[in-house]
């Protein structure tokens, strides 16, 4: 479990247990289904960036890409050579390079006035 520390007034430090994040049994049944022995591989990614996020027009470099950048994010402790374990997929679908939108959708804002 990590800690947190907090300055309090400039005086003295406070520090907190961090409870950790589990992930929920949607998040476990989806990673199993979209997994084999555990790992969900760049292919394994590939079709669930394809049939969960819906993402038709991605491809196996945009999946070999998110590995790759979780692997420069230093998540060497959860990251396998082959791909991602339930930890580091739970990581991926709630961290930053996950956006709630696909950057490859076109998305028109039209100025109401």
């Amino acid at each position: 479990m990590s800690k947190q520390t907090y300055t309090v007034c400039f005086c003295y430090q406070r520090r907190f247990k961090l409870a950790a994040a589990e992930a929920p049994n949607e998040i476990k049944t989806l990673f199993e289904q979209h997994s084999k022995n555990g790992v969900m591989t760049v292919d394994h990614l590939h079709r669930f960036l394809i049939k969960v996020h819906k993402e038709d027009k991605a491809t196996k470099e945009d999946a070999q890409a998110i590995l790759d950048k979780l692997n420069e994010l230093k998540h060497l402790n959860i990251f396998h050579r082959k791909g991602l374990n339930l930890e580091a997929f739970f990581k991926y679908l709630f961290g930053d390079i996950n956006p709630p939108l696909s950057p490859s959708l076109e998305i028109i804002v039209k100025n109401i006035v």
